[in-house]
């Protein structure tokens, strides 16, 4: 037979179906002997196609008789087989507890019929004395095991399906609504039988959901979704919410379940302690994946060690228990699992299903995301978080990225090249009597990948730099004859920078009197929506705000060159005079005049424009936003009035704390945010601090949240109430503080340094509000901590959505923070009008 067999993909469904069903158990969704009936009449029908296809296919062999497509009778019976054994081992874990007995002399072997048996078991027995840590160690394990699975899932969402901050907003959303479910189904926790069961089961089971995750995100993205075509924002809301299910429901009714075994173990209110566990488990989860993982391991590898410290918690924990063997047959079997992901190639294995009919040649996991080479035939393509980069045999888009602004200034010496493909631009600028480029490159595994294919790449006229571009530009002395800038388009948040007034202002500074500035955007040459119109004219506007003059020339993109000198668009004539050789951006291939008529067409269609990009008012980003609404033919205005009202309506079902920590939810989303944005504006793309920020503000939760912490005030609703205004308060202080350091001349690190004070700061005052928010709710705890939980990740699934897809665009730094203020405010008079209820 030709292939491979699908060994992995069985297995792991298989394996994955099985342990919903037992945590179905758990829930009390279905009952113990529909869980049984269902799995041996699976383990008859694998057992009965197996045998009868062996068998006829034995008779072949014997007796030599035709069997047309015998590779696909062949095919069947093998993963049938497969099948068939995943699910007998599944039946040894239910009876592993007799055939252990077999081997004990002293003790004679229970019927694998007998009621005692684990898997129909008793209530179990708390045989040994248990230690504060044996209760702590779960949940600063979830702590771990959820941010760092949230980052890479992020990581992974936004990759494969070529994501910006708005399908992060709805990634987000989706994960803290589904785990706010989640904790409020928590609420039901009391009702477990044997909830240490299910606390070994839930830690295992949340090791095991991510590895599977990440592989059904691959191997179904080319299936659900048409090859190379760009997926809906409706589809993509409705698979992140399929896909994060059962994880998020698992990881929230955790944190309710902790929360209630823990204060009854303790006979006392330990919900702020979880809290500040779980929040110390998420700042060490982060920091160890910002500061080591993300740099020298794998995805699929970082997720198995998060599997293996799961299964080793197991595996401590219910060693002293008297009915362990079926605890100790899964986690082992996990720790199989794990070290089978680790060794073998795992990562290249999922890349096959997103690059199909291509040969992979390279893969790299960098802290800016995911690089795959891939090659067809005797093409090379470079991809950036599934991203076409570009590739080795594009000679059109080489040319016409170099030539349209170097042949305007063809005695040009000093060259900045700004990304893109330098071992594809360098032959080209090279055609030229040029003394140096100057390549600025962010993300430095780029470099190395390029360097990877091409080892003689390194010339001595090219100085590769490896910086943020808005970074080097504010230090940069050197000036400059010609800049290429080769990025994608404002797709994010991110990129926008590149694409603002301030940005252009910058390049200008390094510009030589009379330079040329040129970029690109993508165009359709025939037909131009509306939402392609705005963007061009946006940028066009934008660029005209700063350079003298500006000129569109079509090609495969739309080439936008600025400067404050002469520019042409008598592209093959120039060619043609300066003796460049090329072979489509020549005298052959273009016509001047048609060149020119069509760049007249274009200007004229967006000379009324008259809005301009900033820092600030990211409005390019918010026009790609729309744009990408377009393809499911959605209006941008009518979802926000949606979401808008959902929030209102919300917030109106809400009571009095729970209300409160909705806003504090979406004050503190929305502030998060904020930070990474108004960082990025300030000091550019850093990576690590972006990492310091997340991690400095778990920190704050979790000091925040501690018990000891005003411990006798928080019970006040008068401090509630005070908590919330300075939440308001901090929400209005933050765009003045960056306001002033975007005017003023402070030291870097003076600002920065404020900027963690103020994130510790607000962080605190959101987990003192939580802890303060435990005592002031009236419920049982179970119900308690489902409630405040849930309400908190509500709050932040509105606030993610909303400021990242369209409040941060639409209004701006100020108007987005003023939002959340007036949130705030608006639960702490809510709160004053109900104070007496809590007298």
């Amino acid at each position: 037979m030709n292939g491979t067999y699908s060994i992995i993909p069985i297995g792991s469904g298989l394996l994955f179906a099985y342990l919903l069903s037992y945590f179905a158990i758990q829930l009390k969704i279905i009952s113990k002997s529909s869980q049984g009936k269902f799995w041996n009449t699976l383990l008859f029908i694998t057992f009965l196609v197996t045998a009868l296809l062996g068998l006829f296919l034995a008779l072949q062999v014997n007796y030599k008789f035709v069997l047309p497509k015998i590779d696909t009778w062949m095919s069947y019976h093998v993963n049938f087989g497969i099948s068939m054994a995943f699910i007998a081992i599944i039946h040894i874990s239910w009876h592993f507890g007799y055939y252990l007995n077999l081997f004990h002399r002293n003790k004679s072997p229970k019927s694998i019929a007998e009621p005692e048996d684990e898997r129909f078991g008793k209530p179990e027995n708390q045989s040994h004395a248990q230690t504060r840590s044996d209760y702590i160690l779960p949940v600063i394990a979830l702590g771990i095991i959820t941010i760092i699975t949230q980052i890479i899932v992020l990581r992974e969402f936004m990759a494969v399906f070529q994501g910006n901050e708005l399908i992060l907003g709805f990634i987000l959303a989706n994960w803290m609504l589904l785990t706010g479910f989640g904790a409020w189904l928590g609420k039901a926790s009391p009702k477990l039988t044997k909830p240490k069961t299910f606390m070994f089961s839930s830690l295992l089971l949340l090791g095991l959901i991510p590895p599977f995750l990440i592989f059904l995100l691959h191997f179904l993205k080319n299936i659900v979704f048409i090859p190379g075509s760009m997926p809906g924002l409706i589809s993509i809301f409705i698979s992140t919410f399929l896909l994060l299910l059962p994880f998020c429901i698992l990881s929230g009714y955790s944190f309710s379940f902790y929360s209630f075994f823990i204060s009854k173990k303790f006979r006392s209110n330990q919900i702020s302690w979880v809290y500040t566990w779980e929040s110390l488990g998420s700042l060490g989860g982060g920091l160890l994946f910002s500061a080591v993982l993300v740099y020298f391991i794998q995805t699929m590898q970082i997720l198995a060690l998060l599997l293996i410290m799961n299964s080793i918690l197991v595996i401590y924990l219910s060693w002293q228990e008297k009915k362990k063997s079926g605890k100790l047959f899964f986690a082992f079997f996990s720790l199989l699992i794990a070290l089978s992901i680790i060794f073998l190639p795992s990562e290249k294995y999922l890349k096959h299903f997103l690059y199909r009919n291509q040969e992979i040649q390279y893969i790299k996991d960098s802290p800016y995301g995911n690089i795959v080479i891939s090659k067809m035939g005797d093409q090379l393509n470079f991809y950036e978080n599934n991203n076409l980069r570009f590739n080795t045999l594009n000679t059109i888009s080489n040319e016409e990225n170099v030539h349209y602004a170097m042949v305007q200034r063809p005695k040009s010496k000093q060259i900045l090249v700004i990304s893109g493909a330098i071992s594809g631009l360098s032959p080209e600028i090279m055609k030229y009597d040029i003394k140096s480029i100057d390549y600025v490159e962010l993300n430095p595994w780029i470099i190395k990948a390029e360097l990877s294919i091409f080892p003689d790449l390194i010339l001595d006229s090219i100085n590769i730099i490896i910086q943020d571009a808005r970074k080097y530009l504010s230090k940069c002395s050197k000036k400059y004859d010609v800049a290429l800038i080769n990025l994608p388009p404002p797709l994010n948040v991110q990129l926008n920078r590149y694409y603002t007034q301030e940005f252009f202002r910058e390049l200008k500074d390094v510009i030589n009197p009379g330079g040329i500035v040129s970029l690109s955007l993508p165009s359709s040459p025939n037909y131009s929506g509306e939402e392609e119109k705005d963007l061009h004219g946006l940028i066009y506007n934008t660029l005209k705000s700063v350079f003298l003059n500006v000129i569109i020339v079509p090609g495969e993109k739309d080439y936008f060159l600025s400067s404050d000198g002469q520019l042409s668009l008598d592209i093959a004539k120039l060619i043609a005079k300066n003796g460049i050789e090329n072979q489509f951006v020549s005298e052959y291939y273009i016509d001047d005049d048609l060149l020119k008529d069509r760049s007249t067409v274009i200007s004229s269609k967006l000379e009324h424009y008259k809005q301009v990009n900033t820092d600030l008012n990211p409005l390019a980003y918010f026009k790609q936003i729309v744009y990408r609404l377009s393809f499911d033919k959605l209006s941008a205005k009518m979802i926000f009035i949606f979401v808008l009202l959902t929030l209102l309506l919300t917030i109106i079902w809400l009571r009095t704390i729970t209300a409160g920590m909705f806003a504090a939810g979406f004050s503190g989303a929305s502030i998060e945010i904020l930070l990474l944005f108004s960082f990025q504006i300030l000091y550019g793309y850093v990576y690590l601090m972006t990492a310091i920020i997340i991690t400095v503000f778990m920190a704050g939760i979790a000091f925040g949240a501690h018990p000891r912490i005003c411990s006798t005030r928080k019970k006040s609703i008068r401090m509630f109430i005070k908590l919330e205004v300075l939440l308001g308060l901090a929400s209005l202080l933050f765009p003045l503080m960056v306001f002033l350091f975007k005017t003023l001349s402070l030291a870097h690190l003076i600002e920065q340094f404020v900027f963690l004070v103020f994130t510790f700061a607000f962080s605190f005052l959101v987990g003192m509000l939580f802890s303060s928010a435990s005592y002031l709710q009236k419920g049982k705890t179970a119900k308690v901590s489902a409630q405040i939980y849930s309400s908190d990740l509500l709050g932040g699934a509105f606030g993610a959505l909303l400021v990242s897809g369209f409040l941060l665009p639409m209004l701006g730094l100020f108007g987005t923070s003023f939002i959340a203020a007036f949130l705030c405010m608006l639960a702490a008079g809510f709160s004053w009008f109900k104070r007496k209820d809590f007298q």
